[in-house]
């Protein structure tokens, strides 16, 4: 019979103690940090749902003018804050992943009065402080419109645009140095305006923008090796700037624009990948939305018809796949922003 301990702890206190199972080959090392909120298991953290939030950050708003605010929707209790620190910088288009520890927001462009300019640099959101850093680390370009997904050892920055050359190279930032190589391997098309998710072993890059023709493939980066296929199934449709992402068991890829901006959403299921598209749509018809998730739901966010911009929140029940509207919205109308999310590695 199992004994039961009763212990004192305060805030500041991090409690470890031997996991028991009738597995001999499995006796975890279960780690609580109550200070930092954490609960870590062989050293993997665990989500904590109460814990646990979306990060929305940059975009710009209907007057073309770039945003740096951080956006932060609690997910327990749905309720969404503005973070005092802000991005290093105001712009739109940029790249977001995610470790245990904290979030990721590479590349993106800017406007001024010589046009465009396009970025590499990396800014790093620590969770458990909310203080942004600009990593000293860049992508291998200056370059907005890439899609990123991560491991729980690593991010991956994929494809892109520099106003010349469509780009199919992908960006590995090892989240335990910080440090940026790019992988041998590419996408099977130089593309941009891709989303992606991912499941614990794999990332998906799909649909989107080559050449200024609109792709329905998807993509599947293995994380053990990082090997890329290219998975049979497609999406429902020829698209570009769909937001994307995931629960442990499928993939979820919404909206987007074509000949017509799209509502649609497309389930990926990762235990055989099997493409199907449900019965609940998103609330508006909506393009360039951020999307990030609990372990429990999807999040969509903000985004444009045509030059119409958004500030809703669409929920998407896992359990379900049943889609309602928050009562809680951005804190303005905004579209490409980038998304990320803390508690919720997958």
């Amino acid at each position: 019979m199992s004994e039961n301990h009763i212990y004192q702890l305060t805030d500041s206190d991090v409690f470890v103690f031997n996991g028991c199972s009738n597995d001999t080959d499995f006796n975890p090392i279960i780690t609580i940090d109550f200070k930092n909120k954490r609960i870590i298991i062989n050293n993997s953290q665990v989500s904590s749902q109460s814990n646990s939030a979306g990060y929305f950050a940059g975009g710009y708003s209907e007057n073309c003018d770039d945003q740096d605010f951080i956006d932060k929707l609690l997910f327990n209790y749905e309720s969404r804050s503005t973070l005092s620190s802000t991005l290093s910088r105001s712009i739109r288009s940029q790249s977001a992943c995610n470790s245990s520890l904290s979030g990721y927001f590479a590349g993106g462009d800017t406007l001024n009065t010589d046009g465009v300019l396009y970025h590499s640099h990396i800014d790093k959101l620590l969770f458990n402080d909310e203080s942004l850093t600009t990593l000293t680390e860049t992508l291998s370009q200056s370059i907005h419109g890439q899609s990123a997904c991560n491991s729980t050892l690593s991010g991956y920055f994929a494809g892109g645009y520099d106003g010349r050359i469509y780009y199919d190279y992908i960006d590995k930032l090892l989240f335990n140095d910080e440090s940026r190589t790019t992988l041998t391997t590419t996408l099977s098309y130089p593309i941009y305006d891709q989303s992606a998710c991912n499941s614990t072993s794999a990332g998906y890059f799909t649909g989107d923008n080559a050449d200024d023709y609109r792709q329905n493939f998807i993509d599947k980066l293995i994380f053990d090796n990082e090997s890329r296929t290219t998975l049979k199934t497609t999406l429902s449709q020829f698209v570009h700037s769909q937001s994307a992402c995931n629960s442990s068991s499928s993939g979820y890829f919404a909206g987007g624009g074509y000949v017509n901006i799209q509502n649609f959403i497309d389930k990926l299921s990762f235990s055989d990948e099997t493409h199907s598209t449900l019965t609940a749509t998103l609330s508006q018809y909506v393009y360039c939305q951020s999307a990030c998730n609990s372990s429990l739901a999807g999040y969509f966010a903000g985004g444009s018809y045509w030059f119409y911009n958004y500030d809703f929140i669409d929920k998407l029940s896992f359990d379900d796949d049943t889609r309602s509207a928050l009562l809680v919205t951005l804190s303005k109308p905004v579209r490409s922003q980038s998304a990320c999310q803390s508690g919720c590695i997958l």
